[in-house]
């Protein structure tokens, strides 16, 4: 039942205390859509704080018959054998959570009353510390049903994880696989079991601030059973804020019909109990789920793809970048080398030439490397990633030939840093090579450039640095295994 105190905080603000039986796929809810704002903007005791204190405080003390539980729902992301239905690491990850929130979402509805419920997201750019609605262990001399000892609710993220230059490259990407994660590597059908077969290449947004931010919460938040802590709403609410804003830019997701048509079967409760699916058509357009984030960020001029974005298209479908340099894609690989306590790629470019290479690609010729790149776009697909805990980081620079080490999160060659989610639960993406990322470090070949650190040669030189996200001590067996191939188009 929904408490006094939210009631009396609908009523005034001019609310109303209609119930939602929410059937899954239905439009429950009359316009104006209830909208989902940034945590940081609302009240404390204001109605949507109040309904989502009420409604964890309700599902967390269910006992079994009595509905769903909190720790039901839960155990849909995972248990303590690892993941269960949740896919990470692979092109489903961001429709099958923006459902498995709006899950919760309509579960709080049910169990408050409280129609106009919408889920708050936590914009941890803009506000780095978790929301005190969170953090502060009681509410009103009452234990704080938001509140989790066992998480880390002091921290502070830094710019490296969710700042300004990491928010910059993921909504400058064009290409969705690149920004939502890749296909699994050879999926050929819509068979159930690609849903949860992590060996597609994690973009930036999966890669850093979602891995980190988990990882640096503690407590619940670097496991499989991460939804039993509260604050995991507000964080995938914010992966969700951005995907939305990256469609309001004109950005397009995959039309693919095996992303586009996959069924999550089975795999959502509703709040009688009953089970039901969705899938990545039915969640493209948020208003058909019930909520909205207010008017739509003003969208790009134009969303048709590029040259670049149907090259990179091409090395997802086909599943490596060799097999299509007949569309002008040029592919370079090479194995660890280990150096120390970090792992360095140096990439020859062969025959032809880098400078050829890009001559033929449209390119103006230039006479070194990170000149030539100034041209085109430069992705490194770095696989074979085996982090022993979810406590590793993994730091990507480019280094100029004969040059000094980049080591600094503002030099030049920084790329980004590599953060990793459930990596002891599932050892490596199940065993299935360690964990692929995607990198792209052209802005950082340009920057090597400005800095007039070019490399002089027709050679890339990447570098790894795993450490200890705790003690910043290295840990080189995180890329002991991997393997890189830089990937031009």
């Amino acid at each position: 039942m929904i408490s006094r105190r939210t009631a009396l905080a609908l009523i005034s603000s001019g609310g109303t205390l209609v119930f939602a039986g929410v059937a899954p796929g239905a439009g429950a809810l009359a316009a104006p859509l209830p909208v989902r704002k940034n945590i940081a903007t609302l009240q404390l005791d204001g109605p949507e704080l109040t309904a989502l204190r009420d409604g964890v405080a309700i599902l967390k003390a269910r006992t079994a018959g009595q509905g769903p539980t909190w720790t039901d729902m839960a155990n849909i992301h995972g248990t303590d054998r690892g993941f269960n239905k949740c896919p990470h690491g692979n092109w489903y990850f961001l429709p099958w959570h923006r459902a498995y929130v709006t899950m919760y979402e309509r579960m709080i509805r049910a169990v408050t009353g409280y129609a106009a419920f919408a889920m708050p997201y936590w914009d941890w750019t803009a506000n780095r510390t978790p929301p005190q609605a969170f953090s502060d262990p009681t509410y009103k001399g009452r234990p704080n049903p938001l509140y989790d000892a066992s998480r880390n609710n002091s921290l502070s993220l830094p710019d490296n994880i969710v700042g300004p230059a990491v928010m910059q490259q993921i909504f400058g990407e064009t290409n969705y696989e690149l920004f939502g994660t890749s296909r699994p590597q050879g999926q050929n059908s819509l068979a159930q079991s690609w849903i949860t077969t992590r060996t597609g290449i994690q973009g930036t947004l999966e890669a850093t601030p979602h891995n980190n931010v988990h990882m640096m919460l503690g407590g619940w938040m670097p496991t499989a059973r991460s939804p039993m802590d509260p604050i995991f709403q507000m964080h995938h609410g914010n992966i969700d804020h951005i995907w939305w804003l990256w469609n309001g830019m004109g950005r397009q997701n995959t039309s693919d019909p095996l992303w586009r048509d996959m069924v999550f079967q089975d795999n959502y409760l509703a709040p009688d109990g009953s089970w039901y699916s969705s899938s990545p058509a039915a969640v493209q357009n948020i208003a058909n789920l019930g909520y909205s984030y207010g008017p739509g960020p003003l969208r790009a001029a134009s969303s048709r793809l590029q040259v670049a974005d149907l090259r990179l298209q091409a090395v997802f479908e086909r599943g490596s970048a060799s097999a299509a340099t007949d569309l002008g894609v040029r592919a370079l690989g090479a194995r660890a080398m280990t150096g120390g306590g970090d792992f360095e790629f140096a990439v020859p470019t062969g025959s032809p030439t880098l400078k050829q290479t890009f001559s033929a690609l449209g390119a103006v010729a230039r006479p070194t490397a990170a000149q030539a790149l100034l041209g085109s776009r430069v992705v490194a697909f770095i696989r074979g990633l085996t982090p022993p805990s979810d406590d590793v980081q993994v730091k990507v620079f480019v280094d100029s030939a004969g040059g000094p080490e980049q080591k600094g999160l503002g030099d030049a060659g920084y790329v980004t840093t590599i953060g990793f989610f459930g990596a002891g639960a599932h050892a490596g993406h199940d065993g299935a090579g360690g964990v692929a990322v995607s990198s792209d470090i052209t802005q950082a070949l340009r920057d090597l450039q400005g800095a007039g650190l070019s490399t002089g040669s027709d050679e890339i030189r990447l570098r790894l640095e795993p450490v200890d996200s705790k003690t910043g001590a290295p840990v080189p067996q995180a890329a002991a295994h991997a393997t890189v191939e830089i990937v031009i188009v």
